[in-house]
Order: structure tokens, then sequence, then C-alpha cells
């Protein structure tokens, strides 16, 4: 059709399409999604397209806190102090979030209750949502090998012993419990795995104690990051997954850990070790090999430095604990945040060149925050301190801003670290049967 209509033609018929469809046309061919995109036939409101702060859920805190940006969209806070009852943020998936109870769309403060999962237990739960498609959502429990062990061992009268270790994992097929908005009902859902499995249980629980298990929902396929040791590519039309196996092994390159993520190409992952050493990947699936090619590694440890960097920086943390514990009014923070709606400026705001400035020196260790989803730029932090971006393609990093939760260190009797973070792309589009 794209050779022999005219191509003002085809876009006449293009934009008549229901925008559930006009998003799935993108994917019929290059012409298609060319006109499209150039003609910005998608809704706006339906479809997140810029990063308004990152998600992060501190060790020991009892909310995640908000890590915010300038922007000129929705005032966002992460307060939740109209939820019957607030907790910390488990997932995130195109603009709405997963909390233990509730999945909750912070630009509307439009909710949802989850309801509890009786016939799991010990699994991690993941948030699948695309709103170009449609408005409802689902919430998957994805087994883990903890979880897994200890229900064979009550099924077995609490015995666990060398057949256990031999098992082989992920099993197939792959018990899966899922919610959907559209039924209101968990149900349970069996996937066949095609291929072979990441290893047996045995090697699954030699794993580090505090991963990131994240996951990427795109073109309807969940790929969830699997105790830093693979990836499950889930195809949940079909039934069916196949297990990616870590670009290398991460005990060869002293990594520490794995995160899993979606940007400007597609999927990426990336492997870093302490204190500041990462290596970027992306994943090619074209040949349907699921390959890891390798695109970037960089040690920034000698990137950072109060020289030359306006240490304010402009993102803001909202410091949500730490007003709770005070009993402070939340609106001083909101006022704050509302005077400096100017938009963030990816490419040029408070920048460091590593190439032209020379080397630096940074007083500690680096954690992975996560991956713009539109640019090749991933969000790093620096010693729970600053909060940094890093420009793949041209090695540039900027200072955004003082991260650090008030009085959080190892002075409250805990240890220190980043759980869990997701950068949050906001969406405005109206919950299905909201309630609030």
């Amino acid at each position: 059709m794209a050779e022999l209509l005219p191509e003002d033609v085809l876009t006449n018929i293009i934009r008549r399409l229901a925008p559930r469809y006009l998003a799935m046309s993108r994917c019929v061919c290059k012409t298609w999604c060319s006109i499209i995109d150039a003609c910005n036939l998608l809704r706006a409101d339906l479809l997140p397209h810029s990063v308004c702060g990152i998600f992060i859920h501190f060790n020991e805190l009892s909310m995640s806190e908000f890590f915010s940006r300038p922007y000129k969209g929705p005032t966002i806070s992460g307060y939740f102090d109209y939820l019957p009852h607030r907790s910390s943020i488990i997932d995130h998936c195109n603009g709405l979030l997963l909390l233990h109870d509730f999945v909750v769309n912070p630009a509307t403060r439009q909710w949802m209750p989850l309801p509890p999962c009786s016939s799991a237990f010990g699994d991690r739960n993941y948030l699948v949502f695309d709103p170009a498609l449609s408005s409802h959502y689902e919430v998957l429990l994805i087994p883990r090998v903890h979880s897994y062990v200890r229900l064979k061992m009550l099924n077995s009268g609490g015995k666990f012993g060398p057949a256990m270790d031999d098992l082989e994992w992920p099993p197939s097929p792959c018990i899966v419990h899922v919610f959907s908005s559209r039924t209101k009902e968990w149900e349970e859902r069996l996937f066949v795995r095609e291929g072979e499995a990441a290893g047996n249980v045995a090697d699954m629980m030699l794993d580090w104690p505090y991963v990131q298990d994240n996951a990427v929902y795109r073109r309807g396929v969940l790929y969830v990051n699997c105790q830093a040791k693979f990836v499950m590519r889930i195809l949940l039309s079909k039934g069916k997954y196949q297990v990616i196996k870590s670009p290398v092994a991460t005990e060869e390159m002293e990594c520490t850990d794995l995160y899993l993520g979606q940007s400007e190409k597609g999927v990426y992952c990336a492997l870093y070790g302490y204190p500041s050493v990462f290596w970027i990947y992306i994943l090619d699936e074209s040949t349907g090999k699921m390959e890891w090619v390798f695109k970037y590694s960089c040690d920034i440890w000698p990137a950072l430095s109060c020289q030359g960097i306006d240490r304010s920086g402009p993102w803001t943390l909202q410091d949500i604990n730490y007003q709770d514990l005070c009993n402070e009014d939340e609106d001083v923070n909101k006022e704050a945040i509302v005077e400096k709606k100017f938009e963030w400026d990816s490419d040029s705001d408070n920048v460091v060149d590593t190439r032209s400035r020379g080397k630096y020196h940074t007083g500690g260790y680096i954690t992975f925050l996560g991956f713009h989803p539109y640019k090749e730029v991933i969000f790093l932090c620096d010693t729970l301190r600053r909060g940094l971006a890093y420009h793949i393609n041209s090695s540039k990093i900027q200072d955004l801003g003082n991260l650090h939760p008030t009085h959080y260190g190892t002075e409250m009797g805990i240890q220190p670290f980043i759980e869990r973070s997701f950068p949050y792309t906001p969406w405005l589009g109206v919950f299905p049967d909201e309630i609030n």
C-alpha cells in the first residue's frame, strides 16, 4: 500500500484510525512509522514522552523518595497522602506506579486498589501497562527461586535434598499469578519455556543478596531481570518465555549488579561493579537469537569532583521520609518545585566533559539508577550523594543535584544503599473505572 498510494493520501487514511490501532500501525513498516511520527498523529496524553524524575527506594526507609527535575507539566509528588496508607514503590511502567497495595498515577493522583494474592508468596511483582493500546494494566508475580524452594519444601514435608538442587530453573511450565484491571481478579497462567534453562536451583541460590531485579515492558513482551543472572523474556500473548543469559559471567567481571532498562534503541542492560565501572549492552532480537551486543564501557571513577560544577544542581529531592518524621507541611516543598517550572535541558545543563576537562576524583562509589527511555543517557548516583546523568555517546556528565535523604546513613544504625530505582515518565490519561 505504501508503494501504491501517494504519501498524503496514505497519511489521511492512517489518521482516521482509532488511537489503539494507530499505535499498532507504527509496527507495520518503516514508512507507516515515519508518517505517524512525523505528523504527530498519536495523542500526546496517551504516550509518556519525558522523564520528570527518578523514584528511589533507600534501604530501611519506609517510603520511596522522588528525585525530581524542573518540569513544565503537573507537579508530581511522591508523598501519596491521598492513599488510605502509604508504602514503598515496587515497579513503574509507562507512567503508572506499583505499590504493595495500589496502582497509582502520581501525575493525576488517581489510584486503584490491588487485592492480595493468597496463592503466591515471596514472588516479585511487575507492572505491565501500554497506554497507547489500552488504559488497562496487569500485575505479574514472577516466581523467585527462594519462594519456589520454600513451596516445594512445604509440599514435601520440609525436606530439602540434592534432588531439589538439580531441578531446572526457571521451571517449565512456569506458573505466574496475574492480576488484570479488566477482571479485577487474580488468575494463574502457565508459560512454557522455549530453549534452555538458565541453570538449576543450586546455581540460583548463590545470587547476590541485594540486586535491582527490575523489568522492561516493550511491545507486548516483558523482560525480567532475574537475580542479576539472566533475563526472562516473557511473551504474554503466547504463553511462552525464553531465557537470555547475562552478556558475560558476572563473577568473571567482578560485577555487583545488572540493571535492565529501555532506551533509545530498545532493551539495554548495564553491568556494573564496585566502585565505578560499568558496561552497556543492547539486546539484538533481529535474528531471533536474542544476543547482547556490546555498546560501551567506562570507569567514571575519575570523572567527578566539585571543580567547575554548580553543586546546587537543578534537580530536587523531595525528602519525603524526613518530612514525615518531622510532621512538617509538605506544601513548602511543593511550592519550591512549582517555582522552578522550567524545562530541564538534558543536552546542555551543568555539563562536565571528561574528555576536555581532564580527570577528577570522586570520594566513593557509583550506583546505577536507570536508563533514559528516549535518549542514550544513563542516570547514576555518586556515593548516595549526587545524582548524575551520563551521555553515552559524548561522555558528558551532568551533576543533577543532591539526592541524599536528610540524616540517612550509618548513624541511623543501618546499612545505607539503594534497593531499587525507576526513571519516571508521567502519563496524563484516565484510569479504567477510576474510583478517585
